[in-house]
């Protein structure tokens, strides 16, 4: 598991989390430590997770992303995304233009139901690196980031947390990420996580002509899709037209996502 052996006291320090004196003198630099973290995760977890987290901006959003890691763990290999040669062999492939072809059957449907509408649709595979400049720049990550950092600062330097055993220590921060629950959640995955990264899912945007009528943005998806009926009209869609995809709203966008692969 991931905290159960990357997230020693010494590993919180290259976190970002703040930590007892005693302990951040006596370890090494917080470089050293943050090496050492990616290390052992890469080594117990999986070695693509210790590239990943120095990409992360902040040791709060590092945290965030472990904690998904770590309730992930027994799917890593299974959901991370692609490699952008995974994603050229993808492209032009019968698979991919298996793809275009529900889309297409879903925009017509859309369209014949909304006369004067058109439905949006990025098809593309939602790269790595495009993962990482979301999770860096998602105002609902940097909240509950935040939330989470506190949380655990808050362990760490309680006079119950079992800093002189390195053991118990570890168990008790594994259990705090997991048990972890945000009051903002976060809208988009962890990196390497996002089910675009597999194109298992695409996203969908109402336009009336050069106009964005229901878009992805969060804080407009009570009024633009749910309010204005969008959101049942592009369910009627796909239920109709395609049987390879279920549409889901996770309050960041509608998006359908894939039945079958």
């Amino acid at each position: 598991m991931v905290c159960a052996v990357g997230l020693g006291v010494a590993g919180l320090l290259a976190l970002g989390v703040g930590l007892p004196l005693a302990y951040a003198a006596d370890g090494p630099n917080s470089g050293e430590l943050l090496e050492g973290l990616g290390a052992e995760v890469g080594h117990r977890l999986d070695p693509r997770v210790a590239e990943v987290l120095p990409r992360i901006d902040g040791g709060g959003r590092r945290l965030l992303a472990l904690r998904s890691y770590l309730r992930s763990s027994d799917r890593l290999a299974e959901r991370w995304s692609w490699t952008q040669e995974q994603i050229a062999a993808y492209e032009g492939s019968p698979e991919h233009r298996e793809l275009l072809g529900e889309i297409v059957k879903v925009r017509e449907a859309f369209a014949r139901e909304s006369p004067g509408y058109d439905l949006w649709v990025n098809p593309q595979v939602r790269s790595l690196d495009r993962q990482l400049e979301s999770w860096n720049t998602n105002e609902s990550v940097t909240a509950a980031a935040q939330e989470l950092s506190t949380t655990v600062d808050a362990l760490v330097n309680s006079p119950s947390f079992p800093a002189n055993d390195a053991r118990d220590a570890r168990k008790a921060l594994e259990a705090c990420l997991d048990g972890f629950r945000p009051t903002s959640i976060p809208t988009v995955a962890a990196p390497g996580l996002s089910p675009h990264g597999q194109m298992r899912a695409v996203d969908f945007q109402v336009h009336h002509g050069d106009q964005i009528v229901a878009g992805p943005r969060t804080a407009t998806i009570a009024t633009e899709w749910n309010a204005a009926g969008w959101a049942v009209k592009l369910d009627d869609a796909v239920r109709k037209a395609s049987s390879r995809f279920i549409t889901l709203d996770l309050s960041a966008r509608k998006h359908a996502t894939r039945t079958g692969r």
